[in-house]
């Protein structure tokens, strides 16, 4: 028996417009692949062809430890900066949101959790110069210990806004039972809540290192008298006043986006996992 698919016009309709915006965000991906292995000429009198007689690896090679680059400071920097962040601020906000979920009836809780969401309304631009005037008063400017607290602050509202709606789909009767057998908070949370939050967790890590490792503003005003500096302020050093090296910057485009990209590719099942156990228990 054979049985026939049936498409109808909605299906198409929707099919295709996948095919197209897949193509559309496709495409910035082809232009660094393509230009990272071109010479300054051809990227510049055709930017989306492809010179096989004249490809080569030297931009990728020149870049490795550059006057501009260099790729083990911006590698590492980065890697440092997304690593610890992530760590704590998983810890510290799952910790938060155990709190304030557990006790959201309580209106010192309830203000302290609106009061923290506030951080989500604001963008991080506005609030540099004072965070700048903070670092400063504090001598962690011009440090990657002053760019880690930044993001701690800045990603705190979004991990702990996510990880309270999760926590709250948790029976607190697990925690009575818990206490019953004589645990206290902290082991509670971290024998009973902490192991039952793995998708929500792995998501928001994944997030999390994503905005760490793309972000441009915060590391050029933090880092800017540093001799750190992350994958892409290397970008921004390639480019310079009078000209455009963009040999050099397709390059270093290309350092940037192959750690994310293997990122997702090892752990894609359990980011659309996270994001689906998060859609149902919201």
């Amino acid at each position: 028996m054979v049985v026939k698919a049936k498409f109808s016009f909605s299906d198409l309709v929707v099919n295709g417009f996948l095919w197209v915006m897949s193509f559309v965000f496709l495409v910035p991906f082809y232009i660094t692949f393509v230009n990272a292995f071109k010479i300054q000429k051809d990227i510049v009198s055709n930017p989306m062809g492809i010179p096989f007689a004249r490809l080569t690896l030297k931009n990728l090679v020149r870049n490795l430890h550059s006057s501009s680059f260099n790729l083990a400071i911006g590698y590492g920097t980065s890697l440092f900066l997304a690593v610890a962040t992530v760590f704590l601020v998983i810890i510290a906000a799952s910790a938060c949101a155990f709190v304030l979920s557990r006790n959201r009836k309580q209106a010192g809780f309830r203000y302290s959790y609106l009061l923290l969401l506030l951080g989500l309304m604001l963008p991080i631009q506005v609030i540099l110069l004072p965070i700048v005037k903070i670092l400063a008063a504090i001598k962690l400017m011009f440090t990657v210990w002053g760019l880690l607290l930044l993001y701690l602050g800045w990603y705190m509202p979004f991990a702990v806004f996510t990880f309270v709606g999760y926590i709250g789909t948790i029976s607190p009767q697990l925690d009575e039972s818990a206490k019953v057998d004589g645990a206290n908070e902290v082991q509670v949370f971290f024998r009973i809540i902490l192991p039952l939050m793995g998708p929500v967790l792995t998501s928001v890590a994944i997030y999390i290192a994503v905005w760490t490792w793309n972000d441009f503003v915060s590391p050029l005003i933090i880092l800017s008298s540093s001799k750190f500096y992350t994958v892409t302020m290397g970008i921004y050093r390639a480019i310079g006043q009078y000209t455009q090296k963009w040999d050099d910057v397709f390059a270093i485009l290309l350092f940037a986006i192959v750690p994310l990209l293997a990122l997702f590719l090892v752990l894609q099942r359990q980011f659309i996992s996270g994001l689906t156990a998060g859609a149902l228990k919201g």
